[in-house]
């Protein structure tokens, strides 16, 4: 490992032993940062995808397979108040068959992928996602909006409006693809749910088709994730900006040594990088959340918080 993280890492390792706890609203044993660190030389150039790979997340799956599985409406059926009519279903099923053959002739290498994040603890499947290179060279992405269950208030983590990553111009013929597939997305619409999830747990949930398009498959990856609501990027602000937040929520005298323990971190990020970010993936139940500031050599060193949403009914 270089000098460089060694030290971050050092640091960071002394400012959360015994252990840092970080509470989530409905997390109910919490979880822990721990130090982290992405090292170049040895998982490549950072990006979401190779973040993915490297946790085991990214499975490639089979593109038609992954089509039926949004034809047969097989995520939103999940949800208690799922009443779409027949006539309804059969809709859906026609305009996403005729939105996978517009792919299909349009798109090369055509590639389908999940998210698959899975512990002793909890098993979780999203629906597929499909990335695929215009004949110019563009690439488009396609996926479903997923379900959240778990808030984070500002209060928790200050962070920044969510990061606009910008395309570069894109092709004519990109272009009109892009027009055939968002007339078939605005007919498809949204599909809102709202209802019980069990136990007194309410829950609402606008269900819809998104996509994107960038430059480069790495990119792409990145803002069809995005725009599911898997992934959220922000730039870092602080820790709990709030100190009567802490006070509110643990009401003893641990908030005081955990708000002062949070300032020195948050003060030690502001020394240490010139920019931080947050990169949260929501999976249902599971939060995963890293905060990290890269590095003179491209490394990025910070937190990462993995914590479980508890059904306690």
């Amino acid at each position: 490992m270089q000098p460089e993280i060694e030290k971050i890492l050092g640091t960071l390792e002394l400012l959360t032993q015994p252990y840092l706890s970080f509470d989530l609203p409905g997390h109910e044993n919490g979880g822990n940062f721990v130090p982290f660190a992405w090292d170049v030389s040895e998982w490549g150039n950072f990006n979401i995808r190779n973040l993915c790979l490297s946790n085991g997340w990214l499975k490639i799956t089979d593109a038609d397979a992954t089509f039926k599985e949004w034809q047969h409406l097989e995520y939103i059926k999940r949800f208690p108040d799922f009443n779409l009519s027949s006539e309804q279903q059969k809709f859906r099923e026609n305009s996403i068959k005729n939105l996978f053959q517009i792919l299909e002739n349009n798109l090369e290498y055509l590639e389908s992928f999940i998210l698959d994040y899975h512990s002793d603890r909890t098993y979780t499947k999203f629906p597929g996602f499909i990335i695929g290179r215009t004949k110019s060279g563009d690439w488009i992405g396609i996926g479903q909006t997923v379900y959240q269950e778990t808030e984070l208030p500002k209060n928790t983590i200050s962070r920044s409006p969510q990061i606009s990553i910008n395309s570069e111009k894109l092709e004519e013929n990109t272009l009109n693809l892009i027009a055939k597939i968002q007339e078939i997305i605005s007919e498809l619409g949204t599909i809102h749910f709202s209802g019980d999830l069990g136990g007194g747990y309410l829950y609402t949930y606008e269900h819809k088709i998104v996509f994107t398009t960038a430059k480069t498959k790495e990119l792409v990856f990145e803002k069809i994730i995005q725009a599911s609501e898997i992934l959220e990027v922000n730039q870092f602000d602080d820790f709990f900006p709030n100190a009567d937040y802490l006070e509110d929520w643990y009401r003893d005298d641990n908030y005081q040594e955990l708000s002062q323990r949070y300032d020195t971190i948050n003060r030690f990020f502001q020394h240490t990088f010139e920019q931080t970010f947050m990169y949260r993936f929501s999976f249902w139940t599971q939060e995963c959340i890293y905060v990290l500031g890269k590095t003179p050599g491209e490394n990025l060193v910070g937190l990462y918080l993995d914590s479980e949403f508890v059904y306690n009914p």
